[in-house]
């Protein structure tokens, strides 16, 4: 199997960016020529540009190179595809099969043709009735989804129940998500509750973000959305923008070939990617407001598919804004992310540790130190 692999920015700029292939459990992927000379750098890493072709060595648990794992539906979304493409053809999907499901419809600018997904847009969007339907196939309780649950949610990743959707700030009204939304609709992700979590996850990831808002760190819009199943966390997408572009995202897991389900790496890593990325003191200090955020307000699952950098078109790259902020127990409860060598209970002192570590300025660390706690101080930590 073969795809065209491109780089789609808006409806009026996509550049091809090489071809992508599959033999058995081998993938390969070449860069094509015109690509070379474009100034962009996708995968700097362990995917930089240049001739010839490619073969992914399998190593760590990626079913591919991790810029297009990015790509891939994980979790959640990887149900939902596995399950229809069962259903059509009698077997799991392979890797490119999965990334041909997802088409034109994924995280951040990456398309790939041909596109083997459901390219029809409903009329019309009841939330209600996804949600209701996310969440039982969900808990098991039905075998199959909704068309438009299997689309607003088939290149979703994270164990949640998600779906893309237009939403209107303003209005409160809510539309399927498409290329080019009616005016005045943004697109958004909203993330369902789960029979597992209860009905309040939703609530307390919320409660979260304003936190994180008030400590300063950058995060996309986020609201809670009420609908007859419930009330539903909801963030803007940050890998699209106001005028309906789109920017490249990868994770610093698919960045580093990295197996983010596995805990042991350190936060140290991070700054060293962001470093490398970006060049920008300003970052590093942004990094390590979210290291403290995570580790002050009990965020344990703060794997390496959680933090993210985006590209635009001229080839710049930018940490990406704060997202899956949340309470968690992380892994047997350790920081998925050791602080400093500290995984099983990382406080104060191994922040200031790690600070020193990555050349954070003292004086900068211990004012974001002190301004996340009184951010969680004030907005009183749910749980």
């Amino acid at each position: 199997m073969t795809l065209r692999v491109s780089l789609r920015f808006s409806a009026d700029r996509t550049i091809p960016v090489g071809t992508l292939s599959e033999s058995g459990r081998d993938t390969a992927f070449e860069y094509d020529l015109s690509f070379l000379s474009a100034g962009l750098n996708p995968a700097p890493l362990r995917l930089p540009v240049g001739r010839g072709v490619t073969v992914f060595d399998r190593s760590g648990d990626m079913d591919t190179f991790g810029m297009f794992e990015d790509s891939m539906p994980d979790g959640w979304g990887r149900r939902l595809v596995d399950t229809a493409f069962r259903k059509k053809h009698g077997r799991l999907p392979t890797a490119l099969e999965r990334l041909a499901c997802v088409g034109q419809n994924g995280m951040g600018a990456l398309v790939y043709e041909p596109a083997d997904g459901d390219s029809s847009v409903p009329e019309d969007l009841d939330l209600s009735e996804i949600a209701a339907d996310a969440m039982d196939f969900d808990a098991g309780l039905v075998e199959d989804v909704l068309p438009e649950v299997r689309r607003a949610g088939g290149s979703s990743g994270g164990a949640r129940p998600k779906a893309f959707i237009g939403f209107n700030p303003e209005s409160g009204e809510v539309c399927a998500e498409r290329e080019r939304l009616p005016s005045g609709f943004e697109h958004w992700l909203v993330k369902f509750n789960t029979r597992r979590e209860g009905d309040s996850a939703g609530e307390t990831e919320y409660r979260y973000h304003l936190m994180a808002v008030a400590s300063g760190v950058e995060m996309s819009p986020c609201r809670l959305i009420e609908t007859l199943a419930g009330k539903f966390f909801a963030t803007r997408r940050f890998d699209r923008t106001a005028d309906g572009g789109r920017l490249h995202f990868a994770s610093a897991a698919g960045l580093l070939h990295a197996n983010f389900r596995a805990p042991g790496d350190e936060y140290a890593v991070l700054f060293r990617l962001t470093d490398a990325l970006t060049r920008d003191y300003s970052a590093r200090k942004e990094l390590f407001r979210r290291v403290a955020l995570n580790v002050l307000a009990h965020n344990r699952d703060d794997h390496l598919k959680n933090f993210g950098f985006l590209m635009d078109d001229m080839g710049r790259w930018r940490l990406s804004p704060f997202y899956d902020f949340t309470y968690s127990e992380g892994p047997n409860g350790w920081q998925t992310l050791s602080v400093a060598g500290e995984g099983e209970n990382p406080g104060e002192a191994d922040l200031f540790r790690l600070a020193k570590d990555v050349s954070v300025d003292e004086r900068d660390a211990m004012a974001i130190v002190t301004k996340v706690q009184q951010a969680l101080a004030t907005r009183h930590k749910p749980f």
